[in-house]
């Protein structure tokens, strides 16, 4: 037997622009953030980084960061979210956290 992890949805923010950047299902925030980062950039750029929960500090560094709500149970209708329904996200659901995506390191 498997074990399935259920999908959540998400949605993940730019601090900077406050724009809603995806709805993603994912089974946790971090990978929501990774699947943003696959069609964004490509599987290449995100096999070369890491990506990590941060705190407020995380928002002044130089590493893209990202903010993260939980939309399951929010009352919004997570696929008529667009662009410009950061605000209304940020009002009505729940935050994960902030997470940040960074070079890994080179050994």
């Amino acid at each position: 037997m498997t074990d399935t992890k259920k999908l959540e949805t998400f949605g993940v923010i730019d601090p900077g622009t406050n724009i809603l950047l995806e709805v993603v299902r994912a089974p946790s925030a971090i990978d929501a953030v990774r699947r943003l980062e696959t069609s964004m950039r490509g599987a290449d750029y995100v096999a070369a980084r890491d990506y990590a929960q941060g705190g407020e500090e995380s928002l002044n560094g130089t590493d893209p960061v990202y903010l993260v709500y939980a939309l399951d149970d929010s009352g919004l209708d997570a696929e008529g979210l667009a662009r410009d329904d950061a605000g209304l996200v940020r009002e009505s659901a729940d935050e994960v956290g902030v997470f940040v995506s960074s070079p890994k390191a080179v050994s």
